[in-house]
């Protein structure tokens, strides 16, 4: 076995022992490496969290077989229908019409719910085979839930019309909401005896009673 001077084995401690603090400061970046990938695979699973979420913070409906699509898209319509009736305001309504040929008039009523205080626009038409009847357009206040009653003065030609009407079409809409808010109101007018005077004309036009033979 070959000796090694003593000389070259000092100068050897020597170059060693200078080198030692160089590779202990180096030590702490080499640590360092594992937390700093640590970090980043902890922002990257808070970054999947957060796309199982939508822009409104509402949570993902999760499909795994036939079954949750029928109930994803049945929330979803629910949820549409909520939004569409809190933009509609005015959530429900019914309608009844009646013709009164005694006094010329024709008397409407709506029940109605709204989710709030609203004005709205109301249009009133009939259908019949004597022709259709425009029978007018207002504007009105409705609160949250009511009653609505208006009476339309007609003359005798539009009475007769009335009075032969198989339906009626009130249009109601919340103002300033969409086209779709609109409610169509429709239903089979109330039926109205006209009177009659013995020997004499009807106030309708007609010829009164008659005797036979």
């Amino acid at each position: 076995m070959r000796k090694v001077p003593l000389s070259l084995l000092l100068v050897l401690l020597a170059l060693l022992a200078c080198a030692a603090p160089a590779q202990a400061l180096t030590l702490p970046n080499i640590l360092a490496a594992p937390e700093t990938a640590s970090e980043d695979a902890d922002e990257a699973d808070s970054g999947d969290e957060d796309e199982s979420e939508n822009e409104d913070g509402s949570e993902e409906c999760e499909i795994e077989d036939s079954e949750d699509v029928a109930l994803c898209a049945e929330i979803a319509a629910e949820e549409r229908e909520e939004e569409e009736s809190e933009r509609c305001v005015v959530e429900d309504a019914t309608a009844k019409l009646a013709a009164r040929p005694g006094s010329r008039t024709v008397e409407l009523i709506i029940h109605y719910e709204a989710a709030s205080p609203v004005s709205v626009a109301i249009d009133a038409r009939l259908r019949g085979s004597r022709g259709g009847l425009h029978l007018g357009s207002e504007h009105t206040h409705f609160r949250r839930s009511g009653i609505y009653r208006d009476n339309f003065v007609l003359g005798e030609k539009q009475m007769e019309r009335a009075l032969g009407a198989r339906e009626f079409v009130v249009e109601l809409q919340a103002v300033n909401t969409p086209r779709y808010c609109r409610l169509n109101l429709e239903g089979a007018p109330r039926r109205a005896k006209r009177p009659h005077h013995a020997g004499g004309r009807g106030r309708s036009g007609g010829r009164g009673q008659t005797h036979g033979r």
